[in-house]
């Protein structure tokens, strides 16, 4: 397969999984994954990402502070999938459990005053890391719900002067999920090229 057919594949066949085996994910694999995202582009090559990877035991007593964001994004989950209140009970199930989840990255910055560059920057190495989770046989869930319980993640998790952006759940998954719709690109792209 030519490399960017790789590439296509593992960006199209990508999804985002909230139940997962219960099976360890081997440190190999998450410290390949955290090498990957790392080689992610960052503003000004400043690379201000830190990562806090949590497994077994801990990630357990992470559970019940994860699942208070659950409660700051209610309204916009009520507000999204009015029409769909399947959705809204999925994802408070899945702020329960984290899915059975047995790893989470922990994703932060180091501000350097430029926030809007840092998050971005951030958000490549998530990307990154999802990528090569996927491509090792992991699934993984970008969650940016727990950003709103910041303060209790970081004292339980001894981080100090970083700001959180997302939290990752990574391991096996213990199902497929369906290939999400596509949005008409065609509303999506404005095409000048003469």
């Amino acid at each position: 397969m030519e490399l960017l057919e790789c590439v296509e594949h593992v960006i199209k066949t990508r999804r985002s999984h909230r139940l997962y085996l219960d099976k360890p994910v081997e440190r190999e694999k998450l410290e390949k994954m955290i090498e990957l995202a790392m080689w992610a582009p960052s503003a000004m090559n400043r690379q201000q990402w830190f990562f806090v990877v949590v497994a077994g035991k801990r990630l357990k007593e992470m559970i019940g502070i994860v699942e208070k964001g659950y409660e700051h994004i209610l309204p916009r989950l009520q507000r999204f999938f009015a029409e769909t209140p399947k959705v809204i009970e999925q994802t408070r199930r899945f702020f329960k459990s984290l899915g059975n989840a047995p790893a989470a990255v922990f994703a932060y910055y180091t501000p350097t005053g430029d926030d809007y560059s840092d998050v971005q920057s951030v958000s490549a190495a998530i990307q990154n890391m999802l990528l090569a989770a996927h491509a090792m046989g992991l699934g993984t869930c970008w969650m940016t719900g727990p950003v709103h319980v910041e303060e209790e993640i970081n004292k339980a998790l001894g981080v100090e002067g970083k700001k959180l952006v997302a939290v990752i759940t990574v391991g096996y998954p213990a199902k497929q999920p369906p290939v999400p719709p596509r949005r008409d690109s065609e509303k999506k792209v404005v095409w000048m090229l003469d």
